[in-house]
């Protein structure tokens, strides 16, 4: 990947531009369901950049985020907090428990129903997260022999979308975005990961559950078992985050449709 990411060929980030964007997306007229996205790579702002726009259309926001579905894994996944739930409905978030699995299958099974009701309310559902896969395989319709089972994929129409969708991605030249995941790493941790993970275990979730598998949460258990420094965990999972970065980008490149914006 290049240092400054001109494979996307991404436009200086303009609120005020993607505001217009959305407000015109909003006036069109289609036979197909509509849904706004926002994407882009860990650390670029695309919770905050949600908000807004839900604000501007008085509407609702459906995560695209594979680790926000689990109850009490907060702080690690960057989840809205409480104040910004309430301001904001938001769907597919804390619906599971930690010992629950999660699927791409499932996802798109539960997302695509919410995309239809909201949609019937006459509003324009906003889907955002970093979890590639989830959001191609929602807006490209993707099809699996059992949402509840299986994450088989047995039909793609790549590239041609099930919805009429505007699709918005953030990026950032590397150093940059480094930057952003080493602070938002060391936030996390003077939020009190430490304690939320330690806080999970003593409640009786295991250190091997899928919930616990993810960045941030399987580092600090590490740690709590005295296998890393706090220096040296803080450090992995800095590191953890800029490689899952990379491959967020190279997974999108593969979604010719997205709108991209270079943020600052």
């Amino acid at each position: 990947m290049k240092n400054n990411i001109k494979e996307f060929d991404a436009e200086p980030f303009d609120l005020t531009k993607i505001l217009n964007s959305v407000q015109s997306f909003s006036l069109q007229n289609s036979p197909q369901e509509k849904v706004l996205v926002i994407l882009g790579a860990t650390a670029t702002g695309k919770s905050s950049l949600a908000l807004k726009l839900a604000e501007t259309l008085d509407t609702e926001i459906i995560s695209a985020d594979s680790m926000s579905v689990y109850k009490n894994f907060n702080i690690g996944t960057a989840k809205p907090d409480a104040q910004e739930l309430k301001k904001i409905r938001h769907h597919l978030i804390n619906i599971l428990e930690p010992t629950e699995k999660f699927s791409v299958a499932e996802f798109v099974n539960r997302a695509e129903k919410i995309i239809t009701e909201i949609n019937l309310r006459g509003k324009i559902p906003i889907v955002v997260g970093g979890t590639g896969l989830y959001i191609q395989a929602l807006i490209e319709g993707y099809k699996f022999k059992d949402a509840a089972k299986s994450q088989e994929k047995i039909f793609s129409d790549t590239g041609k979308l099930k919805y009429n969708a505007l699709v918005i991605g953030l990026t950032a030249n590397r150093q940059k975005l480094y930057e952003r995941i080493n602070e938002r790493t060391k936030k996390m941790f003077d939020a009190g990961l430490v304690e939320e993970v330690q806080k999970l275990l003593s409640a009786g979730v295991s250190p091997n559950s899928q919930a616990m598998l993810g960045i941030g949460y399987k580092e600090t258990v590490e740690y709590l078992q005295g296998a890393a420094t706090l220096d040296e965990t803080i450090s992995k999972v800095s590191q953890a985050t800029r490689n899952f970065a990379k491959r967020q980008l190279t997974w999108y490149r593969r979604m010719k449709y997205i709108k991209f914006f270079n943020v600052e």
